[in-house]
């Protein structure tokens, strides 16, 4: 049995993973980057001295995207194998190509960077060697289309810069580009058309270069990318962003205020980068939805979508990058690239799917603009021992949620970052604020929850906390009113886990004798009186002491939740109040007579109109399918029946809560094991208790039922005995009612031999014969049956029992 701390010579301590690292062009992961602009996709601009056609004449009108393009991110848990949108590992494929070609990604890829020199000196040998792969293949042109990528951004442009400038040859084109008089999109073009493959140049503007929420000079965020036409859909391609990017680069005129939840001064020095070769996937073929976020064509119509938006839509949308799409993310709050403050603070809401959000991590970093406020509220609040920790970083099931608050006017940026578990962050998406009026109240966040943020997640689950009953990092409550939080314990650590609880103020201070902790039948139970207004952080802390005698027990945070009198929870109307309230009620302290309440509570809830994803109704389920399976394993040992036993123990390995009944689950093979053992004869015997005692006191006889008590008695060991009279089948029915109690008792002693003899009675009379003239009489007649098949065969046919 778990314990509750309360000695304070207990050590603690909060760890915090560290997931970032640099990211090189010489790396086996090239897109690891930590510092959220050191590595930016890079700005083309529109140097281009080459003439050729955007589109020919005979190509097909653009329309959106109908088909599934070829690179597509997996689902499911599958979405973490290979996450990130700009990483392929040299024997990762696509099914698709994998049924078409004889050779592996890896063997295309390479056969691609080791283009002979010669072939650059004419178009038509560079297709030919680059073809060989793929010709005589129905995908040709898709795997030309990355044959021609991966050749290209292996080119270091660099040095052909002393070559002559030319568009007729691959050679003179390369020098093209390293003297900037070309640009890749261009040669993308010319290499596609010279393979035959419809391919058209698109010019528009991206969000990059100087793009800023606040600027709109087209002329600073110009960019060229292509679309090809392949299986009768135009795909989108960004060959500049696929074979280039920036390292190391920097924008100035910012200084950080907090970095993963900690408080920080460092103001940002400007710093160009370097642009070098690289391989990004993502930008072969993305979803056109998706793109639609980093750049806008000037043709509308090569946007790709059902429904195009405009120039000033696409500038005003949120600033979103590749790794957001790649973890299947949405954006639930304002769709918008800079978010307004007057007196408020702003939360920013991301969700991911169900099936993997509890994987993921997310970080983020909170910058003031410099000169962007008054210098002299600035300088105050950028002192060491004054800058507030103004996000608070807190999980509710899939959706996390980002809080800020504003000390000073000014304009703000947020940079989220983001990964699955033990995975480098990488930017997902940043928004500016511009605050013209500061946020009334503005508090600290009461301490700095690290990685793990406010409210339970994967750090929780793998430390035995399992099916939390608030699933929102934030909980709001009232003075003086005990608030209720619970887990249920995994069974197998919960023997020897120690916990402890921590209730912190916003001045930091600690103030625990506010909270009670127990543990009653492997749950946790936590309850909090708040005595004043105001905002708190609760710190859950779990370790295992080695022995009963060790009192030196390191323990480790894994769950914070902020607790607050200050949020307030949204009006609702009184039936949606009502039916919430209700099933609250229903799922505290629950027992089996709860479970129809509960379901008719959760269905009310949703008559209501309260979404599915609604946490009080997505706890209500989970409470009632741990009821459910505890009834079912009242059940199973109340059947004595194999089959349901077995059935049972299935169910439980396969769901979510394996760990919450790891014991029961024990315990159940071994009653299966034990019903196996008496060979499923057991698994009935109250039933056919039952329907012996039936004739124990009957006025009424027939042939069929004196056969069949008569075929039973034999297979119990009997000698056959000649049924008459009413008192003789009271009798046999005696004796037979007190054998079976027996055989219940303590298992199998049946003989194939006295099978035989009771097999010859039997089958005088059908099942049918016999349930027309007695109900219970068919009843045994059924069990005598399947009992001698079993020891015919010797060994038990469960499905029959």
């Amino acid at each position: 049995m778990g314990h509750v701390c309360s000695k304070p010579e207990i050590s603690t301590t909060q760890t915090e993973e560290k997931q970032e690292s640099s990211r090189s062009p010489s790396d086996d992961n090239m897109n690891t980057s930590s510092d959220f602009d050191g590595f930016i996709f890079p700005f083309e601009g529109d140097s281009d001295e080459v003439d050729i056609s955007a589109i020919e004449d005979d190509y097909p009108d653009p329309r959106a995207v109908t088909t599934d393009k070829k690179l597509q991110f997996p689902d499911g848990v599958k979405l973490f194998d290979n996450w990130d949108p700009n990483t392929t590992s040299d024997d990762a494929i696509n099914e698709e190509v994998v049924e078409l070609l004889p050779v592996t990604q890896a063997e295309l890829d390479s056969h691609s960077k080791n283009t002979p020199g010669p072939a650059l000196n004419r178009f038509e040998d560079l297709i030919s060697y680059l073809e060989k792969p793929a010709r005589g293949k129905e995908s040709r042109d898709d795997i030309m289309i990355r044959a021609i990528l991966v050749w290209l951004c292996n080119q270091e442009v660099d040095k052909f810069k002393a070559e002559e400038g030319t568009k007729n040859t691959p050679k003179g084109f390369l020098s093209l580009l390293g003297q900037k008089r070309s640009n890749y999109t261009k040669f993308f073009t010319v290499l596609c058309r010279q393979a035959n493959i419809k391919c058209v140049h698109i010019h528009g503007v991206c969000k990059t270069g100087k793009y800023q929420p606040e600027k709109r000079n087209a002329k600073d965020m110009t960019s060229r990318w292509n679309a090809v036409y392949l299986r009768n859909s135009w795909h989108i391609i960004h060959p500049f962003w696929v074979c280039r990017a920036v390292y190391g680069k920097q924008r100035g005129g910012w200084t950080m205020l907090e970095k993963s939840g900690k408080s920080s001064v460092k103001r940002q020095i400007a710093n160009p980068g370097m642009a070098k070769n690289d391989f990004d996937e993502y930008f072969i073929m993305p979803d056109p939805k998706q793109f639609i976020y980093q750049c806008h064509p000037d043709d509308l119509n090569w946007q790709l979508i059902p429904k195009p938006i405009s120039r000033d839509r696409f500038l005003d949308q949120a600033y979103i990058l590749p790794p957001f799409w790649a973890l299947g993310l949405t954006l639930l709050t304002e769709n918008s690239c800079l978010l307004k403050a007057a007196g408020n603070a702003v939360t920013i809401t991301l969700q991911g799917p169900k099936a993997t959000a509890n994987e993921l991590n997310m970080d983020y970093e909170l910058l003031l603009k410099d000169k962007g406020t008054n210098q002299k509220d600035e300088n105050e609040m950028l002192e060491q021992n004054k800058i507030p920790r103004l996000v608070a970083k807190i999980r509710n099931g899939s959706e996390w949620n980002f809080n800020i608050q504003f000390p000073v006017e000014g304009i703000y940026k947020i940079v989220i970052k983001g990964a699955p578990e033990k995975r480098s962050m990488q930017r997902l998406c940043e928004f500016q604020i511009k605050c013209t009026a500061r946020t009334q109240n503005c508090r600290l966040t009461p301490f700095n929850p690290g990685l793990i943020g406010f409210g339970p997640g994967l750090t929780s689950e793998r430390a035995g906390l399992l099916l939390p009953s608030h699933r929102n990092g934030l909980v709001t409550t009232d003075r003086n009113k005990p608030t209720k939080l619970s887990f249920l314990l995994d069974s197998e650590m919960s023997k020897s886990m120690e916990v402890k609880t921590e209730l912190v103020d916003s001045d930091e201070t600690v103030q625990s004798s506010l909270v009670v902790t127990t543990i009653e039948k492997k749950e946790l139970k936590i309850t909090t009186t708040l005595v004043k207004e105001g905002d708190y952080g609760l710190k859950i802390l779990t370790g295992t002491r080695k022995s009963r005698s060790d009192d030196q027990i390191t323990m480790a945070v894994v769950c914070n939740y902020f607790v607050t009198t200050s949020h307030k929870f949204t009006y609702e109307k009184t039936n949606k109040r009502l039916a919430r309230q209700n099933l609250l009620s229903y799922i505290e302290n629950a027992g089996f007579a709860e479970i129809e309440k509960i379901k008719d509570g959760i269905e009310r809830c949703k008559k209501e109109k309260i979404p599915d994803t609604d946490s009080d109704i997505e706890n209500a389920e989970r409470k009632l399918q741990v009821l459910l399976f505890r009834k079912d394993i009242h059940d199973a040992y109340m059947r004595r029946h194999l089959i349901t036993t077995e059935k049972t123990i299935e169910s439980l390995h396969k769901s979510q809560y394996e760990r919450i009944f790891t014991e029961s689950i024990r315990h159940l093979e071994e009653f299966a094991s034990q019903l196996n053992s008496l060979e499923g004869f057991t698994q009935q015997l109250p039933d056919i208790l039952h329907a012996v005692g039936e004739f124990n006191h009957t006025h009424v006889t027939n042939d069929q039922v004196a056969n069949t008590l008569c075929a039973l008695s034999v297979l119990f060991g009997d000698k056959q005995k000649e049924i008459e009279t009413v008192d003789d089948l009271q009798a046999i029915s005696r004796e037979a009612k007190h054998k079976i109690a027996i055989q219940k008792d303590t298992g199998s002693s049946l003989k194939p031999e006295n099978a035989q003899r009771a097999l010859d009675i039997i089958k005088k009379y059908s099942y049918e014969e016999t349930m027309r003239k007695n109900a219970a009489a068919a009843q045994i007649h059924k069990w005598v049956t399947d009992v001698i098949s079993k020891l015919e065969n010797k060994r038990p046919d469960q499905q029959n029992v």
